[in-house]
């Protein structure tokens, strides 16, 4: 069974509703945890500096391929806790506005299908 978490809002703020704090539930614990650790940058939490995706040593400003980024993110995503499956799992970047979009669906531990987008 998942820990519960603070509901984070779409903005990544907590959830506050009526005054009270929100809970996540299962499926929403799984992706929220898999948002923050594509959304964590390596060194960025001062308590394990070496969690974290490694955005500016392997991704940003450098010259590596879409497989070499997209197997980070891939190997990111399988470590979540939660995580049972990966089944798809689609990248994109947009050149003229320089953002990248991130498409995937997960298999949580209790066999839940999960579509997640960044």
């Amino acid at each position: 069974m998942f820990k519960k978490d603070l509901l984070l809002s779409g903005d990544h703020d907590l959830a506050i509703i009526d005054f009270d704090l929100q809970l996540t539930t299962d499926q929403q614990a799984v992706a929220q945890r898999v948002k923050q650790a594509l959304l964590l940058f390596k060194g960025e939490w001062f308590l394990d500096r070496d969690l974290g995706v490694p955005y500016y040593e392997d991704i940003l400003g450098t010259k590596n391929s879409i497989d070499t980024v997209r197997a980070i993110f891939v190997n990111t995503i399988r470590a979540v806790d939660g995580v049972k499956d990966l089944t798809e799992f689609n990248i994109e970047f947009n050149d003229a506005t320089r953002t990248l979009s991130i498409k995937l669906t997960i298999i949580d531990d209790l066999s839940n299908e999960i579509n997640i987008e960044l």
